[in-house]
């Protein structure tokens, strides 16, 4: 029976339609203007901060394989892994099957947020789903699939090359609800004739260990020889980069080149090479003294002239190179790691010269640059760049970046940017993170100039993003294969941001990377292998221009400065270089004393951003270097006289001074009244003690002011210009007696005098009367004067 629908009917019908029309189109310009919002502000992927997947669901997906990383047209698509009930419940009616999407990914904003668990994307392949009825609580489901590509429908268009969505899904009934899981990850698509400009990716391969000795030649520990060891920590990351054969950049601290140079210089000399633990020859072979001749005791028979001296001259006649030593306790016992040490160096020497490859050093020891600025010790930083070029160059080879400075955790604050630009520092490497466009919609590069006070520095900007991809694979759910899928995805998608002119990308692994785990491995093997990117060192990338984008002001997070060494630990370091400085200035210019070396090293060691965890290593390098300093200090001394009489105003006293050390030194003296108006010193000039017990005499011409007892210190002086004390003064008395005996000279010359004039006196009145006596006494005329003799002695 047919129905035909009246005017009325007809109308409602129409009416609904149009509605529905208007619905869908509403529907459809919002979904546009959301889009185009989300396009015209994206936001900085960040592979740390994706969510984790399903995070209340009970099934836990992993995928173990992926292969081939980079499909291409009539490819077979492997994919394997399992799938986990991780709830307390039986899972019932489980099956996986795989979702793909034809939509190409275009931002990286994009990659985000379609790796979201929660984000649907595309169709499920019907073909690959695989049920596995009921699992049970806690058990693990091996699952696997085959599907050719082009059953999927990629784009063939050779522009349409790029990563595409793809996911693992499961769905599952528990207690009578469904649930769902999803595992995102990516399908890197060339399709063919695709054409694009790569992407140039320089790699900073980070070879840094720590801090290992102190004050001398004494590890704090063996656990170099470990690290150094094929299956150690230092070891196995030689061995990748060997391994990938790519041009890396070695980012290499002079200190752990140092601690294998001292290891390796106690290895045993052999001519067929190291021992079966290192693949390489040690490349130090010591200078080792002949073996004493036997004793009339020994039962191996005395050699003849010309044997001894064939056996004097083959190596079988070298005793072994005493092993370096470990501090164990209150004593000492032998290393371990010296043929290892040596092996590694061959190694690593022939990595960093190896054509393409470049060799770039953090200053000695991996100093807390920022911490340094902050306490004051701005040379530090010099001595600490300078040390470690040095160390390079006598131990491994010349460094190729010798201007460039990669600081801690990838940050800097202005003040120390300052002080590297004043320091002839040409490039700093920062991550993009502390430099932040003011525009988020820039295409900003990895290459930008900074501003300071000492001029323009050039600065490499590392990728954050991909960074925490490196540091924490773990962060992406799925295990490490999804984490590697996502490293391709991030930098195809940056190759995509300049398809014609081509991009730029720096790579920073964490210093202290784990290479036990296979990612790491991987991630640099696909670098090599993949075709939108292009190995080179990072001298390429500082060399190119900036991106002229502009930035927010360079930015120092306060994590990093809460992490720092605290200032109260680096503060003595002042006082210590200037004690050493006051050291240096009394030995002659070409004297070498290797206590001064040695203290240098300790210092800088001291400063190893590897103490933040540990200040109190800073502290107690720090003491033994200025226990030691004042030890020899103490070596140059002035007699104390204990007491010192002056018999005059002005007094030449005799001091001694002793030098103990074994180098002569040059030295004045200085003496202070500790009231000094009481005193006055003529200054000595410069005089030189010879070593090894020494003694020289000094005149110190004094002038004292006053008599009596006072208190007076001699004290040793710098030779320079401009003295500084050296070491500690000495105090002992002085005793003035010089004005008691000019009032006793001045009483009795008075005395003198008068019994003179009264010698004369008594003399002229004798003579007088004998005169009297010979002629007739007469009444004197009251008018006639006075006799002048008496008159002369009148008192």
């Amino acid at each position: 029976m047919t129905h035909i629908r009246g005017p009325h009917q007809t109308r409602t019908a129409t009416a609904r339609a149009s509605r529905r029309a208007r619905l869908v189109i509403l529907v459809a310009a919002v979904a546009t203007l959301l889009a185009g919002w989300s396009y015209k502000h994206p936001v900085k992927a960040n592979a740390a901060a994706t969510p984790s997947p399903n995070a209340e669901a009970p099934i836990a997906i992993n995928l173990e394989t992926l292969e081939p990383k980079v499909v291409r047209p009539g490819d077979t698509l492997q994919l394997a892994g399992t799938m986990k009930n991780t709830s307390s419940d039986p899972l019932t009616s489980v099956s996986i099957s795989l979702r793909v999407s034809q939509q190409r990914i275009t931002t990286r904003y994009d990659l985000a947020r379609q790796s979201d668990p929660a984000t649907q994307i595309g169709f499920v392949l019907s073909s690959t789903r695989q049920r596995f009825g009921t699992v049970e609580p806690g058990t693990t489901v091996y699952w696997s699939m085959s599907v050719p590509v082009r059953g999927i429908g990629l784009p063939t268009s050779p522009s349409m090359f790029g990563a595409y969505p793809l996911a693992i899904e499961a769905t599952a009934t528990r207690d009578r609800s469904t649930e769902h899981a999803r595992l995102p990850t990516t399908l890197m698509w060339m399709p063919e004739g695709a054409q694009l400009t790569p992407t140039k990716v320089s790699w900073l391969w980070p070879l840094i260990d720590g801090v290992h000795r102190g004050m001398g030649d004494t590890f704090f520990d063996d656990d170099l020889a470990k690290d150094l060891a094929p299956n150690g920590r230092i070891g196995k990351l030689t061995s990748i980069a060997a391994d990938a054969n790519l041009p890396l950049t070695y980012v290499v601290d002079p200190a752990l080149v140092d601690d294998a140079a001292a290891m390796a210089a106690t290895a045993p000399a052999s001519s067929g090479g190291a021992s079966s633990s290192s693949p390489k020859p040690s490349p130090v072979t010591p200078e080792v003294p002949s073996v004493a001749a036997p004793s009339a005791k020994s039962a191996t028979p005395t050699p003849s002239r010309t044997e001894a001296k064939q056996q004097d001259r083959s190596p079988s006649a070298s005793a072994p190179p005493a092993p370096y030593r470990v501090q164990d306790s209150d004593a000492t016992t032998p290393g371990t790691g010296a043929t290892v040490a040596a092996g590694w160096l061959a190694e690593l020497k022939a990595l960093v010269t190896k054509p393409g490859s470049a060799l770039m050093g953090v200053p000695y020891g991996d100093p807390d640059l920022v911490a340094l600025e902050r306490a004051g010790l701005r040379k530090e930083i010099t001595i600490t760049r300078s040390t470690g070029q040095s160390t390079l160059l006598a131990h491994l080879a010349p460094p190729s970046l010798p201007g460039v400075v990669w600081p801690v955790d990838n940050v800097l604050d202005e003040p120390t940017l300052d002080d590297l630009s004043s320091d002839l520092v040409t490039t700093v490497v920062l991550s993009d993170s502390v430099l932040a466009p003011r525009d988020p919609d820039a295409l900003a590069g990895p290459r930008t100039d900074l501003q300071t006070a000492s001029g323009t520095v050039s600065v490499v900007l590392t990728d954050s993003t991909i960074d925490a991809l490196i540091a924490n694979p773990d962060a992406v759910t799925g295990g490490p294969r999804v984490a590697e899928q996502r490293f391709l995805a991030e930098t195809m998608l940056i190759t995509e941001q300049r398809p014609g002119a081509g991009s730029s990308l720096v790579l920073a692994p964490p210093r202290n990377a784990d290479p036990s785990n296979p990612y790491l491995r991987a991630m640099l093997t696909d670098t090599g292998m993949a075709p939108w990117l292009h190995m080179v060192d990072l001298g390429v990338i500082a060399a190119q221009p900036s991106d002229d984008i502009a930035r927010q002001p360079i930015s120092y997070p306060a994590k990093a400065r809460d992490k720092e060494l605290p200032q109260n630990t680096l503060a003595p370091i002042a006082a210590l270089r200037d004690g050493l400085s006051r050291f240096t200035a009394v030995l002659d210019t070409g004297t070498s004393e290797p206590f001064l070396a040695s203290a240098n090293l300790a210092i800088v060691r001291a400063e190893s951003s590897w103490w933040r965890a540990n200040p109190a290593r800073t502290s107690q390098i720090v003491s033994a270097v200025q226990a030691s300093l004042e030890a020899r200090t103490d070596k140059v001394v002035v007699s104390n006289p204990q007491l010192i009489t002056l018999t005059s105003r002005k007094q030449k006293v005799p001091l001694t001074i002793v030098n103990n050390l074994p180098e002569p030194v040059t030295v004045q003296l200085r003496l202070s009244a500790v009231n000094p108006a009481r005193l006055k010193v003529t200054p000595t000039p410069p005089f030189t003690i010879d070593g090894k017990g020494g003694r020289h005499e000094v005149l110190v011409e004094v002038e004292a002011t006053t008599n009596g007892r006072f208190d007076v210190q001699a004290q040793l002086m710098t030779p320079e210009t401009v003295a500084r004390p050296f070491g500690k003064a000495v105090s002992f008395e002085v005793n003035s007696t010089a004005y008691g005996a000019v009032a006793l000279a001045i009483a009795g010359s008075a005395a003198g005098l008068l019994f003179l004039l009264s010698g004369i006196r008594i003399f002229r009145r004798v003579r007088r009367g004998k005169r009297d006596g010979d002629a007739a006494p007469s009444t004197p005329d009251p008018a006639d004067p006075a006799d002048p003799a008496d008159l002369s002695t009148t008192s």
